[in-house]
């Protein structure tokens, strides 16, 4: 596809890797010839995501990594540069949702989702930086979601997290671009992934997605195109819910009555069954 070449031979890190949009970025990065350094701290699903990429002649490496810890991620960062050369792409991608009422949340939630969510994007940038400055270029992708848009009811932590890592990646943004590092913010809307299922904190359960929820490939292909294209914002879901956000963004009070339908939404689904994630 048209931007594809922009990839050939290229050092790529993606983080959340072994599944979910971080495993189809990989996957896409793969395909359009990049060299790609797949992080997840989960080593077993790590290990099952290589072997799931068949033969691709080395340009795989797998790294063990938990984003919360910022040596691991300095580590990461430091090991790909000394055996690539570079880094020409660092996609912060890896993650942990949550829909909960507010009165559920504990600072152990908070500390859990912010570590993630927000240290995540924060360590894998700030390890990177200075390696693309003295390169004299590089593109950091971060990913955030449709809630760094719009204020989703009943995941207040979780869009604090995104609507952080929104604003980071904007200002980043307008301040690298003369240095020639660029960077765009990805906001997903559903997609299928384990983040359904997966809480804050706790063991993960089997939840199905939304019958809508797009697909990872789909997704990154998405995702893949507009960082091609360099653009700041890519919002990651179908034209009908993009045509939506347009509507709705330029019709505030629609957008509000539609958020306090949803929160009564919310409220009696969780009265009933109890759902947190």
């Amino acid at each position: 596809m048209p931007g594809d070449e922009c990839y050939r031979g290229k050092i790529c890190v993606v983080t959340g890797a072994a599944s979910g949009i971080g495993f189809a970025l990989a996957e896409g990065l793969l395909r359009r010839e990049a060299v790609v350094v797949l992080a997840d701290r989960d080593e077993a699903m790590l290990a099952s995501a290589v072997g799931r990429l068949g033969d691709t002649t080395g340009r795989v490496r797998p790294a063990v990594v938990d984003v919360t810890h910022q040596p691991q991620v300095d580590r990461l960062i430091q090991d790909t540069a000394a055996r690539g050369g570079r880094l020409d792409f660092l996609f912060n991608n890896a993650g942990v949702g949550g829909t909960m009422p507010i009165g559920d949340a504990t600072l152990e939630h908070w500390r859990r989702i912010i570590d993630v969510n927000l240290w995540g994007v924060i360590y894998g940038t700030h390890a990177a930086l200075p390696l693309m400055r003295r390169q004299g270029g590089g593109h950091i992708v971060n990913t955030a979601s449709l809630a760094a848009l719009i204020p989703f009811p009943y995941q207040s932590l979780y869009c604090a997290t995104k609507y952080g890592v929104l604003g980071y990646s904007e200002s980043l943004r307008f301040e690298l671009a003369d240095e020639g590092i660029h960077v765009s913010v990805v906001c997903p809307g559903d997609v299928a992934t384990r983040i359904y299922g997966t809480p804050i904190i706790g063991e993960r359960k089997e939840v199905k997605p939304p019958d809508n929820a797009m697909p990872a490939d789909e997704a990154a292909r998405i995702i893949l195109s507009g960082v091609a294209a360099k653009e700041g914002i890519i919002i990651v879901a179908p034209e009908v819910v993009r045509k939506w956000f347009r509507e709705i963004q330029a019709a505030p009070k629609d957008l509000e009555d539609y958020l306090r339908n949803m929160a009564r939404q919310r409220r009696q689904s969780y009265a009933t069954k109890g759902a947190y994630y």
